[in-house]
């Protein structure tokens, strides 16, 4: 009889809230990555989206603060 053959997964994030913002750290990551490659005519789009998407994961921490 042969064991088995577990296949190698991902570590499974424990902490929530890591959980929920690891997909949008990886984009950033993902676009951080675009813009150091980029070409100058797209440069400036690529910055563009970049600042778009920190500036809605600010707003979307800004209005979740508990109010104190």
């Amino acid at each position: 009889m042969s064991s088995p053959v577990k296949s190698p997964s991902l570590p499974r994030i424990r902490n929530p809230l890591l959980r929920q913002e690891f997909p949008w750290l990886v984009s950033e990551v993902v676009l951080l990555l675009i813009l150091f490659n980029a070409n100058p005519p797209e440069l400036w789009f690529w910055l563009v989206v970049l600042l778009v998407v920190l500036l809605y994961r600010v707003e979307r921490w800004w209005s979740s603060r508990p109010n104190a």
